[in-house]
């Protein structure tokens, strides 16, 4: 991840009436906001806002029906899915339950490879260069553990990791993180929002909740919370 950093005028995220209509009815919409150049923003909408959507449009994965919404100076969603990462989808990026951490990261090391180059296996090695940013100072799950077997936090950790080393090699520029709650547990979650935290002093991280975030020692960040009425309230936490 570079160490790159917005300047101060210029917001991560801007969003203006954007909307997105499925077959039966709004899925989320018109919202008006901004997140910030740096930092971690915080997404907060009731279940049935469509958070989801919003998270993979603002991953550039997703066009809205109407409005505009610009991403890190980019408004084409071609660009902005190049700079953008995007975690905790299920239909995106879920881990396969019945396979060993080290046969998922196997497949992500053989997809950056070239065509003509020998498949290659996990090494512990690899493993610890690709996760060991994000999961800081807690113990890497036994590489040849079965996803099934680690703890939700440690499932998405490995997420997010995948997501900040995507195949094509391309810098990423920021992070969006879908549902919080997916976390249960409340000490996991807690130290979910830590981890997100330290990221985000890298690079800006956008994360979508149903509440505002549990409270943290240390922990600042950007509440928007979600309407599809009236423009988004926004707040610093």
């Amino acid at each position: 991840m570079p160490e790159e950093q917005l300047p101060e005028t210029m917001n991560t995220v801007t969003a203006v009436n954007l909307a997105l209509r499925g077959t039966e009815g709004p899925v989320y919409g018109p919202l008006t906001f901004t997140a910030p150049a740096s930092g971690l923003t915080v997404l907060s909408g009731r279940g049935g806002s469509g958070r989801t959507a919003l998270a993979l449009t603002l991953a550039g994965r997703m066009a809205s029906t109407t409005g505009e919404v610009t991403v890190l100076g980019k408004t084409k969603r071609s660009k902005i899915r190049q700079i953008v990462a995007v975690a905790g989808v299920e239909q995106i990026d879920a881990l396969d339950r019945d396979v060993t951490i080290r046969t998922a990261l196997s497949e992500h090391l053989n997809w950056s490879r070239w065509w003509w180059t020998v498949p290659r296996r996990a090494s512990q090695e690899y493993y610890e260069q690709l996760c060991g940013r994000v999961f800081g100072q807690r113990d890497l799950p036994p590489l040849n553990s079965y996803v099934s077997q680690i703890s939700a936090l440690d499932r998405i950790l490995i997420r997010i990791a995948l997501a900040l080393h995507p195949a094509s090699h391309q810098p990423i520029r920021m992070l969006v993180m879908d549902d919080l709650e997916q976390v249960r547990e409340l000490d996991d979650r807690l130290q979910l929002v830590q981890i997100l935290m330290e990221l985000s002093q890298v690079i800006p991280v956008i994360v979508m909740a149903v509440n505002p975030l549990p409270p943290s020692p240390g922990v600042e960040y950007h509440l928007i919370e979600l309407h599809t009425t009236t423009p988004a309230k926004e707040q610093q936490q």
